[in-house]
């Protein structure tokens, strides 16, 4: 007989406390197995892949050509923004149409509230009277701001949850992203009842809760982001303190993000915190970082960096949008190459177009033909995989199947006959089968294209002929690869569907 595991949702653990009236609603999934299929135990390490990577420590990129990447993405692909210069672009006109658009796409979408119910129209009158719209106008000049704790980045100004299917709370769809304390914003419009600020960040834009933003100059944000002494974290979450002995707790920051340094002492940092005085101005105190948490500067860009820093978040929780201060699919990927200095855009569509395009996929070619087009473009630890909605980063081959690690909720497994949901919810290590012989189709199929971080230098340059070592299962493999912002979208609507 088959042992199933049902796993049950945070509200439904909240429900058996309290509100035993939804657990008949609430939605229950089949887990998948600890051990993906396909993979073995020795696959989720770092060093196992290292260890298969003809040339770990090859620098992709120098830091002069990470600055030139940054600003293709910002100033040619336009998928980030600079936001000391974007106040000089805005228009309140097209703001407004934008936030207009965006409440009508979301109205029109038949989401539920979390109480399982249809979201009616007086539930998008409340939303349309809070946002304020009437107040824009192209006579107003933006504010600039810090953020100063972990703060949601939402679609509409409210808290409360909408879903795509009655209580299934694991996705909200409205939120967009999120930001970690010290993340310097553009603050672009403020909310009726004064609770909430539409804000504009380097890769992403959104309404956040007032009280988590400081106020200030664009001098301020100037000189947090020139000082020439600062770390980056290198870890999941790295703990913010108050004081140096480490034992008043502040808030914690995810990998990739930057703060300047003030002194270091023993195995302490102090850091500069934004923060925020009783009338909402950004005031600087500060915080204390323990020295193991975090890279003194940028970390050099190797695949050994890379393919280390997508193992620091092996295993961790999947979020929607960066629900509950996790990641999903292109945050993981944002935060690991953070760590290096080269700034992705948050989305997995925009993601595919950053990069060296190696070779992209029609609906007609055989598997075959696109796993050996993967093999001999991919390169561990610098290959994007995107798919529609999804986006993977590439590891290497066993036994002639590429593998890949990537922040993922679910895939289709058929049990009994049936396509059936298997929850993931985590970061995995995963070959290119899942979903295979289902309705959905294997992540394979479903691969677009192969994109290189990496310089229009030839991929020769990067991998090299080599004789690779031997499988878990004894086999040995000899082979010779060479690897060749505008609007608001709701793009982020679509991206569980794996």
């Amino acid at each position: 007989m088959r042992k199933t595991i049902l796993i049950i949702s945070l509200s439904l653990t909240i429900c058996f406390c309290g509100a035993s009236s939804a657990i008949a609603k609430e939605k229950f999934y089949i887990a998948a197995p600890t051990l993906i299929p396909h993979t073995t135990r020795a696959m989720k390490t770092a060093g196992f892949w290292i260890s298969r990577h003809p040339n770990p420590d090859e620098i992709i990129l120098s830091s002069r050509e990470i600055q030139s990447l940054n600003a293709q993405i910002q100033s040619e692909l336009k998928l980030t923004k600079n936001i000391l210069r974007f106040a000089e672009e805005f228009s309140a006109k097209e703001l407004k149409t934008s936030l207009e658009n965006t409440l009508s796409d979301i109205s029109k979408k038949g989401f539920y509230t979390k109480e399982g119910k249809k979201a009616g129209q007086a539930f998008f009158n409340l939303i349309k009277d809070n946002m304020n719209l009437d107040a824009l106008s192209d006579g107003q000049k933006p504010q600039f701001g810090f953020i100063v704790r972990f703060a949601d980045q939402r679609f509409l100004p409210t808290k409360e949850i909408l879903t795509e299917g009655p209580l299934d709370i694991n996705f909200d769809e409205l939120q967009n992203s999120d930001l970690d304390a010290g993340e310097p914003v553009i603050v672009l419009h403020q909310s009726q009842n004064g609770k909430w600020f539409y804000v504009q960040s380097a890769a992403s834009n959104g309404w956040v809760e007032a009280e988590q933003v400081a106020l200030c100059d664009a001098a301020d944000i100037k000189d947090f982001l020139l000082k020439d002494d600062f770390v980056v974290v290198t870890k999941a979450k790295a703990d913010i303190y108050l004081n140096p002995e480490l034992t008043r707790h502040y808030d914690y920051v995810r990998m990739g993000v930057r703060l300047p340094v003030v002194q270091k002492s023993q195995d302490t940092l102090e850091i500069l915190l934004p923060s925020r005085n009783k009338y909402g101005l950004l005031i600087m105190q500060k915080g204390y970082l323990k020295e193991s948490d975090v890279s003194d500067g940028y970390l050099s860009y190797t695949p050994r960096r890379i393919i280390t820093q997508a193992f620091e978040l092996l295993n961790a929780p999947y979020g929607w949008g960066g629900m509950h201060g996790e990641q999903d699919c292109s945050r993981f990927l944002q935060e690991i190459f953070a760590t290096v200095g080269i700034n992705l855009p948050r989305d997995s569509k925009d993601q595919a177009q950053v990069g060296k395009l190696m070779t992209e996929f029609n609906g007609q070619i055989k598997d075959e033909q696109k796993r050996d087009a993967i093999v001999k473009n991919a390169v561990g630890g610098v290959t994007l995989l995107p798919l529609k909605g999804h986006i993977l980063l590439y590891l290497g081959v066993v036994n002639a199947q590429p593998y890949v690690i990537h922040a993922s909720w679910a895939f289709t497994d058929k049990i009994d006959g049936k396509d059936t949901v298997r929850v993931l919810n985590r970061v995995v290590v995963s070959d290119l089968s899942l979903s295979e012989n289902t309705k959905k189709t294997s992540l394979l199929k479903r691969i677009l294209a192969v994109k290189n971080i990496s310089s229009d230098a030839s991929p020769a340059a990067i991998m090299r002929d080599w004789v690779g070592v031997p499988t878990p299962e004894g086999a040995s493999e000899l082979r010779k690869q060479k690897s060749h912002g505008a609007s608001l979208r709701l793009c982020r609507l679509f991206r569980r569907r794996l």
